[in-house]
């Protein structure tokens, strides 16, 4: 395999030509909105995001360069975020490792697509063992892959491509689903994402997949509806989609097959933990004193001495930076009122 790598160099003049004719992106428009923006988000008190110029483009591109639309997916994220706290909050690829390591369920090719796309291929089948691996934390790895996938200024412009494959799958994996992992799935692609997806290809789908489609479909709007594909064991449909020159021979392109997985691109979300953690800490406002409860607060003290945990294993912090900034807050934690037992 080629050596997988984020692409987070500026984009070419052949891709700033794309991004003006698809996303109005010009030099004018661009420094113009991203001014807008950044007005828009400081009076948006109870919205806490970096307003650096490259952050910001991440949810101006997918929005066509309107500050107002930026802001809506930006609130839309925190909101996701909030609502999915306890599968989200702070997750690190550390979190997710043995996923990416050791089941073969989810793939990045190194190439892209004719169009400069990503390709993601997802196994929901014979790879896929329920068991040693829940949908919940298939969710949990996606979500880590679009952490990394917003860093290329190609994917930003260009979008992604899905692939799911459906061979080998059986009852044990349509038991393994439910209404609210779909709803999850679909409102995060369609409402909280700011990657530009631009097909999802169903592929190898069993005659039981139609019990799979009634739990996604009733979530299924319209515009995504329409980047929907099925194509069952017909993989020319695929290719009328994504050519066959840039697809592995396991799904009938003149790609080598594929010799590698996520034990060999996990790496690369470790040399982006620092954007990860930049990513973490958006969202809602909350402060310690400003109408929070006591729950609240708890979360903000975990929060904290999660986040410094994650310094110490990097080795980023020493023991005696990590004591004198953890000191008050293991000490309200220990001091903070306990909760009144409910009266039965």
């Amino acid at each position: 395999m080629g050596k997988f790598e984020l692409e987070t160099a500026p984009p070419s003049a052949e891709l700033l030509e794309v991004a003006k004719q698809e996303l109005r992106e010009t030099p004018e428009v661009r420094a113009a909105a991203v001014e807008e923006l950044r007005k828009l988000l400081q009076a948006a008190t109870d919205l806490t995001y970096p307003d650096d110029e490259e952050f910001l483009v991440i949810f101006l591109r997918p929005t066509k360069f309107y500050a107002e639309s930026a802001l809506k997916l930006m609130r839309n994220i925190a909101e996701f975020n909030k609502n999915y706290k306890e599968t989200l909050f702070n997750l690190m690829p550390s979190d997710v490792q043995h996923v990416f390591i050791e089941h073969n369920i989810i793939n990045i090719l190194t190439n892209r697509d004719q169009h400069g796309r990503r390709i993601m291929v997802v196994n929901m089948g014979e790879t896929w063992d329920p068991k040693t691996v829940s949908e919940e934390q298939i969710f949990r790895v996606l979500y880590t892959i679009h952490k990394l996938a917003v860093l290329e200024p190609a994917t930003q412009i260009n979008g992604v491509v899905v692939i799911y494959d459906f061979k080998g799958m059986g009852m044990k994996h349509v038991k393994s689903m439910s209404p609210s992992g779909a709803k999850r799935l679909l409102t995060f692609i369609q409402e909280a994402s700011p990657l530009r997806v631009k097909g999802i290809h169903f592929i190898n789908q069993p005659m039981i997949f139609n019990m799979v489609w009634s739990l996604f479909k009733p979530f299924v709007k319209e515009k995504l509806n329409k980047r929907m594909f099925f194509h069952g064991d017909k993989l020319s449909k695929l290719h009328e989609h994504v050519h066959k020159e840039y697809l592995p021979t396991n799904y009938g392109g003149s790609l080598p097959a594929l010799d590698y997985g996520g034990k060999e691109w996990y790496p690369v979300a470790e040399q982006h933990l620092d954007f990860i953690q930049k990513w973490n800490a958006c969202g809602f406002n909350f402060s310690f004193t400003n109408g929070l409860n006591s729950d609240q607060t708890m979360l903000k003290i975990i929060g904290s001495l999660t986040k410094w945990t994650a310094f110490m294993r990097r080795g980023q912090a020493s023991w005696m930076k990590v004591s004198s900034r953890l000191a008050p807050l293991v000490d309200m934690a220990f001091t903070w009122p306990m909760p009144m037992p409910l009266k039965s």
